[in-house]
């Protein structure tokens, strides 16, 4: 029997967050479509039918995982201070290995920098957002969106090699150095 509309929607969509966790947990190549199908519950046999390929999958777990950062880190800049919005990036998007981090970016990018077009265009427009969050100033202001650029680029590279180190110090220190560079009070 045929799945409604919104039944195959409400499936798509899990299938959607699913991936998000799994590839930003283990990894675009390590997350398979076998495996995140199995992780929402289903065969994946059903993949092609809401899928046209797992770069296309790919590309919306990230604008997924981008929209969730992008809401979280909005409302903290709306009821905080740009120093709450740094510590609230860094605590979000964890930095133990074994934990699914917030932001793609900071799990995945050197990855996604390898991947197709539609996913880098997913994630080009995560960047945009960011920028533009993290930037001192109103929207469309070029000197701001730099500014937020040069924060958001300590931030992901911050959260990634604390990710990668194996000496919790070292981690923890990386991250100490970023929210001082960065902190404003």
């Amino acid at each position: 029997m045929r799945k409604s509309n919104e039944e195959a929607a409400r499936t798509r969509q899990t299938i959607v967050a699913t991936a998000a966790d799994e590839i930003r947990r283990s990894g675009i190549a390590e997350a398979s479509v076998a495996d995140i199908m199995a992780a929402a519950g289903l065969t994946p046999g059903g993949f092609y039918r809401h899928f046209e390929s797992k770069d296309h999958l790919v590309a919306e777990a990230l604008g997924k995982a981008g929209e969730q950062l992008t809401e979280n880190l909005q409302k903290v800049a709306a009821q905080g201070t740009y120093d709450d919005l740094v510590n609230a990036y860094i605590g979000a998007t964890n930095k133990d290995p074994d934990d699914v981090p917030s932001c793609p970016l900071a799990a995945l990018g050197s990855e996604i920098a390898r991947s197709g077009p539609e996913p880098r265009e997913t994630v080009t427009k995560l960047m945009e957002d960011m920028f533009t969050l993290f930037g001192p100033g109103p929207a469309g202001n070029k000197a701001a969106r730099r500014k937020g650029m040069a924060a958001f680029a300590t931030l992901v590279g911050s959260l990634t090699l604390a990710r990668i180190a194996t000496d919790k110090d070292m981690a923890d220190e990386i991250l100490d150095v970023a929210r001082q560079k960065l902190h404003r009070g």
